[in-house]
């Protein structure tokens, strides 16, 4: 049973003792007029403690131990069991409200959650295609560099600092990929003074891009 209807209930139930309540706060709702999908929460809640406060004895039971309301329970109504459950009604109440509270809260946390996962995702996949992309273009030129590993590198440090790894691609892409000198077979290709130019050739091509 939801909270509210707990307390619809648990209000019902003592508008019933309207009668006998005389020396107890009032209740001003005449929940006959009512029903569980409609009314005023807030005020019956107000109500409905207070008179469970009168009931026990104390001034607010909402900042009272619950164990020091069960030990009154049963000291005081051992014999009653319509105000002891009454009591104990309005504790179960209280309880679910908190029971709700932290369920609506952890529902919404589950959403911004898996809002944010889809914002990860989104961006993830996005970076894949900027890599893909800008890979494709840098590999039709036939460098001597790993044209994805560049990308890929290179938009991992723009996340932390955009201006910096934009610069270094610019200047020195061998920063992001060593520039391949020797083939698979251990043969070479570039000799350190053609790798320094063909990071060069490789920068220059790359300001005329628009990453």
């Amino acid at each position: 049973m939801a909270a509210n209807e707990m307390l619809f209930n648990l209000y019902s139930k003592l508008y019933s003792q309207k009668s006998v309540l005389t020396a107890a706060p009032p209740l001003s709702v005449d929940i006959l007029q009512y029903t569980m999908k409609s009314f005023p929460v807030s005020l019956i809640e107000k109500e409905a403690g207070a008179i469970v406060s009168y009931l026990c004895g104390v001034p607010n039971v909402d900042e009272s131990e619950v164990k020091d309301i069960v030990r009154i329970v049963k000291e005081t109504y051992g014999n009653q069991p319509f105000w002891k459950d009454i009591i104990l009604d309005y504790l179960e109440y209280k309880l679910k409200v908190q029971q709700e509270s932290i369920y609506k809260k952890n529902v919404e946390l589950l959403k911004e959650t898996n809002r944010v996962l889809n914002e990860i995702r989104q961006e993830e996949h996005r970076r894949k295609e900027l890599v893909r992309k800008f890979g494709d273009i840098i590999k039709k030129e036939k460098f001597h560099i790993d044209c994805y590993r560049l990308m890929q590198t290179y938009f991992t440090m723009y996340r932390q600092d955009a201006k910096m790894a934009y610069d270094t691609l610019i200047s020195n892409p061998a920063y992001f990929s060593p520039i391949i000198t020797v083939d698979s077979e251990g043969n070479q290709l570039l000799t350190p003074a053609e790798a320094t130019a063909e990071n060069q050739r490789i920068a220059k091509f790359l300001k005329t891009l628009k990453i």
